[in-house]
């Protein structure tokens, strides 16, 4: 019989989307799991910038699951550069707990290339799992220092964990071989989701009479942080241009922008637009709920997870071209996708969904096409595909 196969995986800090697959990845009887961790930021409050205030996630991050915290000699409490994050016994941790693979989740952090170099010395194999896609417009300089980068990072892979179809193209550019690219798709708890749909109908049906909704009223939902790279001023000016009676825009988020959105939403005095400001992950699935559309119309966005617990709630979506998930998880049956900025566009993608006595009806079989596509992107899927890919590297 062969040894049960012990996978680590390396990761900057505990992640709210990060949690329920590690629990998945343990509960499985195939593999000793064990997730290294270089800082503890998230566990406790902290400032979040991006929300422009301080949050504290309130769903387990740490639960059912082995790990450990490795101690980071910068002691930053927030992590946004290179040398925020040097774990320099990160290597021998891995080493001495016996990872016959180990995956890192991205190369931005100094850690990473750490665990990289460590294992390349001790024979264990890495892979590596990120979010970068092809979508960018990059400089000529940054495209040469990426490929500078690239030749570095082959030398020490096994392999790579893509998250969908622009990711595995993202890896095949920068000359990894085809055979040691494996599909373990970006994925939310949809059992979670699931759990909690009956709930949020409720929850959504009063936020529907708190504002002055009815259950006829087609809402257009969004949930992001409101910054620039969002870019949810395009979707106000949409929907404020596209005037279709007895609609809603409803805002969930909040961040350095939301004075500016809200002085922009009043511009449109006839349109219904409603900030209902930050939302912790428990209420999450309401904002789903309350939506017969949701739209993400982000500038640029790696994957974009809120499409997939969207479609979990049962939602139609429209994103932009810059989404990284769009090739995997919209399509003509679930959804639309538009050209980044395009006010245009995206007005008559509103007026074309939302307008029409049938429009209910045609959004509510849009939305069980987003249940279906979405039932098949799972923890499991990912799990399956992290073994996947560890056993074939450690072959």
């Amino acid at each position: 019989m062969n040894p049960m196969l012990k996978l680590a995986y390396v990761t900057s800090h505990p992640i709210q989307y990060q949690a329920g697959l590690f629990r998945t990845l343990a509960a499985r009887p195939d593999v000793d799991f064990k997730v290294f961790f270089g800082s503890n930021m998230g566990v406790n409050a902290y400032f979040d910038s991006g929300f422009g205030r301080e949050l504290k996630w309130d769903v387990p991050l740490l639960e059912g699951y082995a790990h450990t915290f490795v101690p980071n000699i910068t002691r930053k409490q927030t992590l946004h550069g290179f040398f925020d994050l040097v774990n320099p016994t990160m290597g021998t941790e891995l080493i001495r707990w016996g990872a016959d693979v180990v995956i890192v989740h991205g190369y931005a952090y100094s850690t990473m290339h750490i665990v990289m170099a460590h294992c390349r010395v001790a024979g264990i194999p890495v892979l590596m799992r990120g979010e970068s896609n092809l979508l960018p417009k990059r400089t000529l300089a940054i495209r040469a220092a990426k490929s500078v980068a690239a030749l570095g990072l082959r030398s020490v892979l096994a392999g790579a964990v893509a998250i969908g179809t622009l990711n595995a193209h993202y890896w095949r550019s920068y000359g990894l071989p085809e055979d040691t690219i494996f599909l373990a798709p970006y994925s939310v708890d949809n059992a979670y989701f699931a759990s909690r749909a009956d709930t949020a109908r409720e929850r959504a049906a009063t936020w529907r009479q708190e504002l002055h909704l009815t259950p006829e009223t087609r809402v257009v939902g969004y949930a992001a942080k409101l910054s620039k790279v969002k870019d949810c001023a395009t979707l106000i000016r949409a929907f404020g241009e596209a005037a279709v009676p007895d609609t809603a825009l409803v805002i969930a988020g909040d961040g350095t922008l939301r004075a500016e959105l809200e002085a922009l939403a009043a511009s449109f005095p006839l349109a219904k637009i409603h900030f209902l400001g930050f939302l912790n992950q428990s209420d999450m699935p309401a904002a789903y709920a309350i939506s017969d559309l949701f739209v993400l119309p982000s500038n640029f966005e790696p994957w974009g997870l809120v499409i997939n617990e969207a479609m979990n709630l049962g939602c139609p979506v429209a994103v932009s071209e810059a989404v990284g998930c769009a090739p995997d998880l919209v399509g003509p049956d679930n959804g639309w996708v538009f050209p980044v900025g395009d006010t245009t566009r995206l007005r008559d993608i509103l007026r074309e969904a939302l307008s029409g006595p049938n429009s209910k009806s045609r959004l509510t079989k849009m939305g069980a096409a987003s249940r279906h596509r979405i039932a098949h992107w799972s923890f499991a899927e990912t799990a399956q595909g992290f073994i996947a890919a560890a056993n074939a590297v450690k072959r």
